[in-house]
């Protein structure tokens, strides 16, 4: 890829590691030069006497005759990389000098050959990626970082703001299609990275939609899962909810509808519209067997010493305007608590509004059928179904004990019922 003004500055700060490196090659001839005005050289060529093809004392003398006999000194990184083929810096100041008298293919050999050499050296190949920013061959500047990356997670703080600021530059985006068809190791990290921190959503979906044409390593569950996060954070409910269904297994799909997994059949992981869960240590959450339920699991809360309000599990709901009822089967084991808890819906977007609260659940009780019915309103294009405290007063918070719940739906409906209506109507006079 050719040279842009606007590459240029994006790689000028994350460059000054790797230049500094690069002209390392250089200053070190100037530091060996004072070192032979103080009696250093005497020492290198007793050294070179005793041993003349020591590849140390040759690559110290070349380094001390670069300034004033560059020829001679060329000489002797040649004789000092013959003497010690594994060694990659005789042939860095050899490319340093390519470079700055214009023999361009000269040093690009050299440094190709550096790379073969030290593959495994960082600082190295931060260094040849510092001289392909040179040569305005990013590509070469991203294969060389992608090494370090491999190797080293803390060059992601260095490296990943100026890896995004590329694929938010149209010109320079293009450069992620073959990471995109072969992720290296550090890509998940990296396309959350950009999930997070990308100005727009745009940078985002140009990877995702590469990912999604890879064959060899095709998108994971955790790419997708961190796109559709990003989408829903943008308000782009609809496409967000396309994606993520596009992305279920056929397992998942049986349990797909206006409320997903309602009979808790499936394991609670991370589904960006499936249940939201945040466990600690005063309550769990499983899904188990149990006499009376309808299908293969029920949800089993359990709450051990929980104080304060509760707001822990609950599913982002994607429903057109209209009248619904939320149903279930639910079971209290002991649940002490001078509160309880209830079903709630919200409206979050275009604002957030309370739509509907259910009734409370406390005490003792077998399996019973319990509802909600609730309008979503004409302007309400994405709501939340959560289970949370049922009183804002701290001392009736506090909860002990188990509840289940089994078989929850949400149906259409032609009207609500006087609850919810009365429910209603309060809120609006609130």
């Amino acid at each position: 890829m050719s040279g842009h003004p606007t590459t240029s500055r994006i790689l000028l700060g994350a460059l000054a590691t790797g230049l500094a490196w690069f002209s390392l090659a250089a200053g070190l001839g100037g530091f060996f030069a004072q070192q032979a005005k103080l009696g250093e050289e005497d020492a290198i060529d007793r050294a070179l006497a005793w041993q003349p093809r020591h590849p140390d004392a040759l690559f110290g003398k070349a380094l001390a005759l670069l300034s004033t006999d560059p020829v001679a000194a060329e000489q002797l990184l040649a004789q000092a990389f013959r003497a010690n083929g594994g060694d990659p810096w005789p042939l860095v100041v050899l490319a340093t000098r390519r470079a700055e008298t214009g023999q361009w293919q000269q040093a690009d050999a050299l440094m190709d050959e550096v790379a073969r050499l030290a593959p495994a050296d960082l600082n190295v190949q931060l260094g040849i990626a510092a001289y392909w920013a040179t040569r305005s061959r990013l590509d070469r500047v991203l294969s060389h970082w992608s090494v370090v990356l491999a190797a080293d997670d803390a060059r992601q703080k260095e490296l990943f703001p100026v890896l995004l600021r590329l694929v938010e530059t149209p010109e320079t985006r293009e450069l992620f299609k073959p990471l995109t068809q072969s992720p290296p190791p550090w890509w998940q990290v990296f396309f959350a990275y950009v999930a997070a921190k990308a100005l727009d959503q745009d940078s985002l979906r140009f990877l995702f939609l590469l990912r999604q044409r890879a064959t060899d390593q095709p998108l994971t569950r955790e790419e997708r899962q961190v796109y559709v996060a990003r989408l829903q954070r943008e308000g782009l409910i609809a496409e967000a909810y396309l994606t993520w269904v596009d992305g279920l297994n056929a397992a998942e799909r049986e349990h797909l509808g206006r409320l997903f997994d309602g009979s808790f059949d499936l394991p609670l992981v991370p589904r960006n519209f499936g249940w939201q869960l945040a466990e600690n240590e005063h309550f769990t959450a499983r899904p188990a067997r149990t006499q009376g339920i309808k299908g293969l699991t029920a949800l089993r809360l359990r709450f051990r010493g929980y104080d304060g309000p509760f707001a822990r599990l609950g599913q982002p709901l994607f429903l057109d305007p209209g009248l619904y009822r939320l149903s279930g089967w639910v079971r209290l084991d002991s649940l002490a608590s001078k509160g309880g808890l209830r079903w709630q819906v919200r409206c979050l977007l275009p604002e957030e509004k309370m739509l509907a609260n259910g009734p409370r659940f406390l005490g003792s009780a077998s399996w019973s059928i319990f509802d909600l019915r609730f309008e979503v309103p004409a302007a309400c294009r994405y709501q939340q179904l959560s289970l949370v405290s049922a009183s804002d007063r701290a001392f009736e918070q506090k909860l002990n004990g188990t509840v289940w719940f089994d078989d929850l739906k949400i149906t259409r409906v032609s009207e609500l019922d006087a609850a919810s209506r009365a429910d209603a109507l309060t809120r609006e006079g609130e």
